[in-house]
């Protein structure tokens, strides 16, 4: 993503979806990759959860 003030910023799928809405007012522009994504994965340990 990139701001409308110069700066970029990458988010996680589950962190994009999460604030996408707000993210995408604040954004020039805006690329979503989550169909790269693999079909499932495991979940993060608990400590980065």
């Amino acid at each position: 993503m990139e701001l409308q003030s110069g700066g970029e910023l990458l988010f996680c799928a589950h962190h994009a979806r999460e604030h996408g809405d707000k993210l995408k007012e604040i954004a020039a522009n805006v690329v979503d990759e989550t169909h790269k994504l693999s079909g499932t994965s495991a979940p993060a340990p608990e400590a980065e959860r």
